[in-house]
């Protein structure tokens, strides 16, 4: 039976949106693709059940630990992390698909006459940018071919036309249902990360200026920036990392689902700003739960959010415009009918399965 790979730098358990990425894209790959295997730096051998249920994994995968313990990895680990995984992947003849967000392991196995797709989401920095220079040289370049999560990653990376594809994050339908539950009356919520740029200074803002608004901020406090006090907004409420497959039942608790970024936005590593070519995760999956969206009017993905058609957009920095319409939407909610079923509908555009989908179609010109 040919053999399929996925490669990521992740230690697991985990709580980024990469990992959601990555066991996603697995779900999917494995619905197509049998005998896939994770390779990843270190899992937690005992919680792999309980890893896969939190992502709402329906497709088996198996997932492999590279090293016996928790690595951070620099750039020498990053090459023993890539011979690891030669080794393991052993015959290359029994390979059929390998896919894999490290840029390293990538370009080595490349150099090994194995066939890779590189997924591309932020622009690099450091050593690894000096490295990636090595992907041109014939050897590799015929064995690697790139995904890239937005159109304006190009502006810093030079691929010829036929050795790349672009696509978006997306959304699994199947999880991300808008349910039953009881409404939080005037109150707006907010997923996601809390890293800077994100969106929490603006409803910190927003929040100061009208009391009779309420917020619910879900994501993981140990990335609050230092300088918010939690305690002193009396009307924001803060709850921690929600495991993900229960994340829908959350966010039908709310009429609005807010994505205030700024014109400047952190990930993490916190010297890249991603603003520029970024596709976020919850963008779909605010959409697929067929929720009222107020997001901030950025170039970078107004390709998937219509304002007025799924969704409203305003300027990051026009508080009084935020302010103002999310109190006329609570004055009546079954106006936006209309915008919820469109948002819905553009879901669907964007599944994981379908990104798969993509990715094997464009495989047959490798």
């Amino acid at each position: 039976m040919k053999k399929n790979f996925y490669i990521a730098e992740l230690n697991l358990p985990n709580t980024s949106a990469y990992a959601v990425h990555v066991f996603q894209m697995c779900n999917s790959i494995s619905k197509k693709q049998k005998n896939l295997k994770l390779l990843v730096p270190f899992v937690e051998k005992n919680l792999i059940k309980k890893i896969k249920k939190n992502y709402g994994i329906k497709y088996n995968f198996e997932i492999i630990s590279i090293f016996k313990s928790y690595k951070k990895l620099n750039f020498l680990k990053r090459i023993y992390f890539a011979y690891r995984c030669k080794q393991i992947m052993g015959n290359t003849k029994n390979i059929d698909l390998v896919l894999s967000r490290s840029v390293v392991a990538a370009i080595l196995l490349s150099f090994f006459n194995i066939r890779i797709f590189l997924e591309i989401h932020t622009e690099l920095k450091g050593i690894t940018k000096f490295f990636f220079k090595i992907s041109k040289l014939k050897r590799i370049s015929k064995n690697i071919k790139f995904i890239f999560i937005n159109k304006y990653l190009l502006n810093f990376f030079k691929i010829e036309k036929k050795k790349f594809i672009i696509l978006d994050d997306a959304v699994n339908t199947e999880l991300f249902k808008n349910k039953r539950s009881k409404i939080h009356k005037n109150t707006c919520a907010y997923f996601g990360s809390l890293t800077k740029g994100k969106g929490l200074e603006i409803i910190l803002e927003i929040s100061k200026l009208n009391k009779n608004i309420n917020f619910h901020i879900y994501g993981d406090l140990k990335l609050v920036f230092k300088q918010v006090d939690k305690n002193s907004y009396k009307n924001v409420k803060f709850y921690n990392h929600v495991d993900y497959y229960k994340i829908p039942k959350y966010m039908s608790k709310y009429h609005i689902l807010l994505m205030p970024y700024l014109e400047k936005v952190s990930v993490r590593s916190s010297n890249l700003d991603t603003s520029k070519y970024m596709s976020p995760l919850k963008l779909f999956e605010y959409l697929a739960m067929s929720k009222i969206i107020i997001a901030s009017k950025l170039k970078v993905y107004s390709h998937i959010l219509k304002n007025n058609y799924n969704c409203f957009l305003l300027e990051s920095n026009n508080l009084s415009s935020w302010i103002h319409l999310i109190e006329n939407i609570f004055k009546n909610i079954k106006k936006f009918e209309s915008l919820r079923k469109s948002a819905l509908k553009t879901s669907r555009k964007f599944t994981w399965d379908q990104r798969v989908e993509k990715i094997l179609f464009f495989r047959q010109n490798f």
